[in-house]
């Protein structure tokens, strides 16, 4: 996994954990948002597109973010949509962008909607899908429900690798969310006792485990 994308990940999950820390302990939390990540970023992105792009569509797309930055949301996010029609790796990025959109608008279900079509899009790298995986793993946590956090992101668990252990993380949290403390405590404990965890995951399980 390139490190671009595993940091914005690590930045997307320690925002999260505090949040469930705070709200576990009551502490009344004002203007908390999942960070949006505007572009998915990352030299295998960047590489990625430029090897599967064409003309017509890095044009469109281009002029879809221009007419957002304007102001023009609903003409912007109408060519998104088109460009989810296209065959180029502009279809992947599109979806990615669609949901970072309805999830600056406050909506989840449309923007976790998205994330799922990207993580099912062929054309995309496998890294790429389950990285868009664990983005909309990560909103179902504060608007969704455990069984869906489940569904999606039990494969990338089984799967192994270092998402592996973003998604355990994931669901841990939803577990505390769900009220079932002690079998997020066994999740915590299960990635602070593994040696190939990332140190930066190992870290915050601990933190629950205080």
């Amino acid at each position: 996994m390139s490190e671009p994308i595993e940091d914005e990940v690590n930045e997307e999950l320690r925002r999260q954990q505090l949040k469930s820390i705070w709200d576990r302990f009551g502490i009344y939390v004002i203007g908390f948002a999942i960070f949006i990540i505007l572009s998915v970023g990352g030299n295998e992105v960047l590489n990625y597109f430029n090897n599967q792009t064409s003309e017509r569509e890095s044009i469109a797309f281009d002029n879809a973010l221009t007419l957002i930055e304007k102001g023009d949301n609903g003409e912007g996010f109408n060519q998104l949509l088109e460009l989810t029609e296209g065959k180029t790796g502009y279809k992947g990025l599109a979806f990615f962008r669609l949901s970072s959109e309805s999830l600056s608008k406050g909506n989840y279900r449309e923007a976790i909607d998205f994330l799922k079509k990207a993580s099912l899009e062929k054309s995309l790298t496998k890294n790429l899908r389950v990285f868009a995986k664990i983005k909309a793993g990560l909103i179902l946590v504060d608007h969704g429900n455990i069984s869906e956090i489940d569904i999606l992101l039990k494969e990338v668990i089984e799967n192994g690798g270092p998402f592996s252990f973003h998604a355990k993380e994931i669901f841990a949290l939803a577990l505390i969310k769900d009220g079932r403390d002690l079998e997020a405590q066994d999740i915590f404990q299960e990635i602070v006792n593994d040696a190939s965890a990332p140190p930066v995951l190992a870290r915050r399980a601990e933190i629950f485990l205080r």
